[in-house]
């Protein structure tokens, strides 16, 4: 078995990148900006479903117990749908998290790829999975850099349709 050549090292801190990289800034904020509008509306849809539900209890006694039974249900489904679409905001946020910040990893890779080749590093590991290292091997400053010139925004897209 032909000996194995020693391999310069460096580490990399992805989870501070990815949190505090302009490009992650940016997501938040448009991720924060589209919750608050799903937030305002689901709040209003709500308050509708609870004032449909005053009015009904009020109607109980003043029905017949099948038109009641009829108009309870028809609540009950209104208030499913609403959990349901409360449940599809929620994924589509995360979806749209989800697209932009593998657009923000995958840049990131490339140039943890073109700094490593450029230093002569063989490996590169994550700074998370290190006990105890020399800060000189720390490449992340070099990688947030370059990932905010390269990257400096990501275009949040969210699907409406829950996809």
């Amino acid at each position: 078995m032909d000996k194995i050549p020693p391999v310069s090292v460096a580490v990399v801190d992805a989870q501070l990148i990815m949190r505090q990289s302009e490009a992650a800034k940016v997501i938040r904020d448009q991720i924060e900006a589209r919750r608050k509008i799903y937030e305002k509306d689901f709040q209003q849809r709500e308050s509708g479903v609870r004032e449909a539900e005053k009015a009904l209890a009020q109607q109980r006694n003043i029905l017949a117990n099948d038109v009641f039974q009829a108009r309870l249900r028809e609540h009950q489904e209104n208030v499913a749908a609403l959990q349901r679409d409360g449940q599809s905001m929620k994924h589509q946020l995360d979806q749209a998290f989800g697209r932009a910040n593998a657009k923000v990893r995958q840049a990131m890779i490339e140039i943890v790829a073109d700094v490593a080749e450029e230093s002569g590093v063989g490996l590169v590991l994550f700074k998370n999975q290190i006990f105890l290292g020399d800060r000189k091997i720390d490449l992340t400053e070099e990688i947030m850099k370059r990932l905010n010139q390269s990257l400096p925004s990501v275009e949040v897209t969210f699907s409406e349709n829950g996809n």
